[in-house]
């Protein structure tokens, strides 16, 4: 079922604006990470830039948007709603596509493994983890 921006608000308890449902669409439309700044070309004549980031704000406090940044510490954001599996990044290293991958559950349950192993040893809490990949994209690769 196609998620709608109104819902998604509503369902998170937040007031429904009209920065909050573009951002949301655009998002939904983009369908993986994008860096704030691209997004803020795509939505530069209705959202300003003082609101964008307030709105990414508010929609990072309810978790359903992460931030990422990319090997060349640019800020992205993507969309993490609660049916999204957990996944992590591959960054092509020639045209800056980001590209969703998962592991397999072995894997994941590995590094559960090791993160709290780390945690024991260190005595930490480790509250969340992601891995980047980087290389080159599928379209890259044909050049």
């Amino acid at each position: 079922m196609e998620k709608k921006p109104r819902d998604i608000l509503s369902n998170n308890n937040i007031s429904i604006t009209n920065p909050r449902l573009l951002v949301i669409e655009e998002l939904l439309s983009i369908k993986k990470p994008i860096a704030i700044e691209d997004l803020q070309i795509k939505l530069k004549d209705k959202v300003a830039v003082s609101t964008l980031y307030r709105v990414i704000s508010d929609l990072k406090s309810i978790n359903i948007l992460e931030e990422i940044t990319s090997p060349d510490n640019i800020t992205m954001v993507e969309l993490s709603l609660v049916d999204t599996t957990h996944h992590h990044h591959m960054f092509c290293e020639n045209c800056g596509d980001v590209i969703d991958i998962e592991l397999s559950e072995e894997f994941e349950n590995k590094l559960d493994n090791e993160i709290k192993a780390l945690e024991n040893k260190l005595k930490v809490k480790i509250n969340d983890h992601g891995l980047e990949l980087l290389g080159s994209c599928k379209a890259c690769l044909k050049d």
